[in-house]
């Protein structure tokens, strides 16, 4: 059996005591296949994409904590591996047969997803493998504030933790990041 080591420690200083859960309102989702390839940098940072000719992000508005996004450790199964699942679970206001359609291509297709926390970071999920829809649901709520929000759920197995998304400040990352969206 390899003998798997840890090679370094995890602080916590008084500014991660102090950080807010949930993400932004947008999300940022690409087809796996239009990404042909990305980069990181010596920390271990994704600080770029290269998309096919057509391909980018697009990006899907919604309200701010709506989404959610994680990640649950596989451990040992039948084989003995380990690996990452990635999970995003994305709400929209879907209102038009358009929208309907979108999401009936997000049925089938393998998806990476970025995501922006309330602490100005960006985490990847899905970057190698793409993640897949494994839920989908709407109804029309039971009184005028129920939820009548698409509600999709996400999944892919990863080999590695979700990527952090990252180049030089938060205004350098973010404007790189919309540089990569395409409208339809």
């Amino acid at each position: 059996m390899p003998a798997c080591l840890i090679s370094a420690a995890i602080d916590a200083t008084c500014a991660d005591l102090r950080r807010v859960g949930g993400l932004q309102a947008d999300l940022y989702v690409a087809n796996l296949s239009d990404i042909l390839s990305y980069t990181e940098d010596l920390s271990g940072y994704v600080d770029s994409f290269t998309f096919d000719t057509y391909g980018g992000f697009y990006k899907f508005e919604s309200k701010k904590n709506s989404h959610s996004a994680g990640y649950t450790a596989a451990i040992g199964g039948v084989g003995a591996n380990t690996f990452v699942n990635h999970n995003v679970i994305a709400k929209f206001f879907a209102t038009t047969p358009t929208d309907d359609q979108v999401i009936e291509d997000m049925l089938v297709a393998d998806l990476v997803f970025v995501v922006e926390t309330k602490n100005k970071e960006f985490k990847v999920y899905g970057i190698d493998a793409g993640c897949a829809m494994t839920e989908a649901t709407q109804n029309s709520g039971q009184e005028g504030a129920g939820d009548t929000t698409d509600t999709l759920t996400f999944l892919g197995e990863e080999i590695d933790l979700p990527k952090r998304f990252f180049d030089t400040d938060y205004a350098t990352t973010k404007a790189l990041l919309e540089s990569y969206v395409v409208t339809p």
